[in-house]
């Protein structure tokens, strides 16, 4: 009994457990997402005093460039309720 015991304790411990070995959650956003948000926001500001409307196009790439920072801004909270960054 007491071999049985032992022998089973042993595969119990060199067993991988998803618990013990998951991927640790992110303590914050990651770098590359907030340097990308950043750049969203320099590019916005340089398409705001860039002047001429050029048909209506520059306007468009504004929007555009709310619209990502929006979807960043929804996947960061995601993430957050998701517990995969605090």
């Amino acid at each position: 009994m007491k071999i049985a015991t032992l022998v089973l304790f042993s595969v119990m411990m060199l067993a991988p457990s998803p618990t013990l070995f998951s991927a640790p959650f992110q303590k914050d956003k990651p770098a590359e997402v907030d340097r990308a948000e950043q750049s969203l926001n320099t590019a916005k500001g340089e398409l705001e005093k860039a002047g001429a409307e050029w048909g209506g196009h520059r306007m468009q790439a504004i929007k555009h460039i709310d619209a990502a920072l929006h979807e960043l801004e929804l996947g960061e909270q995601w993430a957050r309720q998701h517990h995969d960054i605090k």
